[in-house]
């Protein structure tokens, strides 16, 4: 069964752009250059994914321009404005060491170096100088939020779905 968490948000949907079915995306990937070659994404319709080929690509400075197949006008591409597009996992850039993606952090437990469970990992969100990891306890009466800087994250285990955090001072 195929899952959400086999696919990876590369850019979303800001508007048509001209009248022949191109649009604007802003891309939500550390690799813009990955839309140079890319082929095909896929929309979310409900639950499933559909592949769209991709026909061309143009790349500013900020944005992504995006031309579908078999979308040929802006009144076709209307209804995807604010949609999210997607490559597989299969398609993603590679990682640098160190580097995970979102989905593979999200829902992952949170254990101290002691082994003292703390909670999982609800939401991932990105104060400038690094990643937060919004935790909330079982009881789901606390939430953290952990810094991912390598004072705290000691190691991550992706295939356990476990993070090991040294709890410093103040941070809980």
């Amino acid at each position: 069964m195929v899952s959400k968490t086999d696919y990876l948000i590369i850019g979303r949907v800001l508007r048509p752009f001209g009248l022949k079915g191109e649009l604007k995306l802003l891309p939500i990937t550390d690799h813009i250059k990955r839309f140079i070659n890319i082929k095909e994404v896929y929309l979310q319709e409900e639950k499933d994914f559909r592949s769209v080929e991709v026909e061309g690509t143009r790349i500013t400075d900020r944005y992504v321009f995006i031309k579908l197949k078999n979308f040929d006008s802006k009144t076709e591409v209307e209804p995807l404005r604010d949609n999210l597009l997607y490559v597989t996992r299969g398609q993603a850039s590679p990682l640098e060491e160190g580097s995970y993606y979102y989905y593979d952090i999200l829902n992952c437990t949170v254990k101290s170096v002691n082994g003292e469970f703390i909670g999982k990992v609800f939401d991932i969100q990105n104060a400038g100088s690094c990643d937060v990891y919004f935790v909330r306890s079982s009881s789901e009466k606390q939430e953290y939020r952990i810094p991912a800087v390598s004072d705290v994250i000691k190691r991550i285990d992706i295939s356990q779905k476990e993070i090991i955090i040294d709890v410093i001072d103040g941070l809980m």
